[in-house]
């Protein structure tokens, strides 16, 4: 059988394709970040760290929904040493550091380990990790992402008033990391679907008593690929629809 269309099918058809781009626009509106966290206080630097692996589970199954994720282990070709900007951490990546420079296991790319107490690495066979004395790291991305997830180490709240990530974005904002009591490890991470950003730092505030040595190991980014659309282009593409039937609409009644 052969289906004709007529100006009036024309006109519900696009209709119907218009509403139905709105209707992605609505489930893909941002509704704020989805945050994915664990603990694992006190923990020794060898592990198991089990709530910290969970939350870093369930954090790039969300990731992984948006784009390919991409991680940072800090392993070499990336040199050991205290410097800024770190260029060649990962694709599409540049980490700015601020902080004094307190020399191997407290500042910079490191492989030293003093225990669960200080930073340390959390790469499965790996050494290597990104270590703070305070300070800040600002994480600078080629492409944008909807999702940042690291693991913390050494955090201690005798030495750290307040652990931040703050990124930038149609939604951005700082959220605030827990701090585990007596150091071990730790994972953060959040998704901010349809809301892409471009810069993400994280900041170490001390307390009275003294300043933290912390680290930070295996970021998760998006490192390159295409984001889902934005929310924007899909509002312009179904008021487009809907202009294009309403034209279509008025010339077969003129």
């Amino acid at each position: 059988m052969t289906s004709t269309y007529t100006p009036a099918k024309l006109t519900r058809c696009l209709v119907i394709a218009a509403v139905v781009l709105l209707a992605s626009y609505a489930m893909a509106s941002p509704a704020g970040p989805a945050i994915y966290s664990g603990q694992d206080d006190g923990t020794s630097n060898s592990g198991p760290w089990p709530n910290s692996a969970a939350a870093q589970a369930a954090f790039l199954a969300a990731a992984a929904g948006l784009s390919p994720v991409s991680t940072m282990t800090f392993e070499p070709p990336v040199a050991l040493g205290y410097y800024s900007p770190i260029t060649n951490a990962g694709p599409g990546v540049s980490i700015a550091l601020t902080g004094p420079n307190f020399g191997d296991g407290f500042s910079g790319i490191s492989t030293t380990t003093f225990g669960g107490l200080y930073g340390f690495n959390t790469t499965p066979g790996g050494a290597q990790w990104l270590g703070f004395a305070g300070g800040t790291a600002t994480f600078s991305f080629t492409h944008p992402t909807e999702y940042f997830g690291f693991w913390l180490t050494g955090l201690q709240t005798v030495f750290t008033a307040q652990e931040t990530v703050a990124y930038n974005g149609a939604d951005g904002q700082i959220l605030n990391i827990p701090i585990n009591v007596s150091g071990g490890a730790q994972y953060f991470g959040f998704t901010d679907a349809g809301n892409a950003f471009t810069s993400v730092t994280i900041n170490n505030v001390a307390t009275a008593t003294g300043t933290d040595a912390w680290g930070i190991d295996d970021v998760s980014y998006n490192g390159g690929s295409t984001a889902t659309p934005e929310p924007s282009s899909l509002v312009l593409l179904g008021s487009g629809v809907l202009g294009l039937a309403g034209l279509v609409r008025r010339k077969f009644i003129a």
